[in-house]
């Protein structure tokens, strides 16, 4: 298992329905009624800081570079492909807020040479899926929340992509992907921004402390007690908690693929929410072969 905390800051998405109902075991995603602009805000944020995450990438590392690191020629031109995926969102979404659209923030991101750059582009793409798909009960305009379909599947394919023919691993997690609220993905964002222009609205979303999880269990978030919190991870439609207990948490050994954790106070997991999270969001990431099967996860 390998415990993704670079992006313990992006985090987000949705309002007045939610999937709590007609789920069992999944967590709320939200309660507060957000407009379809703020929503669209959101989404711009989020694909200015892919758009620029590739474009200062492929600025930085060469075709040689590439085949330095051990991939074939045609992956950076794949990835330069999805550089002008992520530019055309940006001008898709920029076009339809007009004069309430956000511009580009400065952005630091972690990776030191082209495996990590990959590495962190099969991540971004995956929270990028999850972001949309969380969103898609918020948004009231159908001609939207077509659009954001579109730019859901396309994101998707991205990610399968990178995963798969780039990194030679599972193209997915499981049966479904991973819906994640506003604050959650906006958490993850906030990690990679460094600064904004005064002139952008300001979004009702909030980060949440930094979480970090080691690959034995043991937890790092600010103020952390010796027992009375929990560890809710999701995956898919699928999510739980797990009490912790001095600092460390029995981890599943059955998650495939990437899971999302955040430390909570409300051991019920339908009730988890906003109001109640006090640390994440973590990503984990357990790859698994093509030889075993591939459910619904059932921890």
């Amino acid at each position: 298992m390998h415990a993704t905390t670079v992006l313990a800051g992006l985090s987000a998405l949705l309002p007045m329905l939610t999937l709590t109902s007609a789920l069992p075991g999944a967590h709320q995603l939200h309660s507060r009624s957000i407009s379809d602009t703020q929503i669209l805000q959101y989404a711009l944020t989020l694909e200015h800081l892919e758009s620029n995450f590739y474009s200062s990438a492929l600025d930085r590392f060469s075709a040689d570079d590439f085949t330095a690191a051990g991939f074939p020629t045609w992956v950076r031109g794949r990835i330069s492909q999805i550089a002008e995926h992520e530019k055309q969102h940006v001008d898709l979404l920029s076009g339809a807020l007009g004069k309430d659209k956000v511009d580009a923030c400065q952005y630091k991101f972690p990776y030191d040479d082209v495996k990590g750059f990959v590495g962190l582009s099969s991540v971004l793409e995956s929270v990028g899926v999850s972001a949309y798909l969380g969103a898609a009960a918020s948004i009231a305009e159908k001609a939207y929340l077509t659009v954001a379909g579109s730019i859901l599947t396309t994101e998707a394919r991205h990610q399968a992509w990178l995963s798969s023919s780039a990194l030679q691993g599972p193209a997915w997690s499981g049966p479904e992907d991973t819906p994640l609220d506003f604050n959650e993905v906006f958490s993850l964002a906030s990690s990679f921004i460094v600064s904004c222009p005064s002139t952008n609205p300001a979004l009702p979303f909030k980060a949440f402390p930094t979480l970090a999880i080691s690959s034995d269990g043991s937890l790092t978030y600010p103020n952390a007690k010796p027992t009375g919190d929990y560890l809710l991870i999701a995956e898919g439609l699928t999510s739980k908690t797990f009490p912790i207990s001095n600092g460390k948490v029995d981890l599943p050994k059955n998650i495939q693929g990437f899971a999302y954790a955040v430390v909570t106070s409300e051991k019920d997991a339908s009730k988890v929410g906003d109001d109640n999270i006090l640390a994440g969001v973590a990503i984990l990431d357990y790859p698994f072969n093509s030889k075993v099967s591939n459910p619904a996860p059932t921890f």
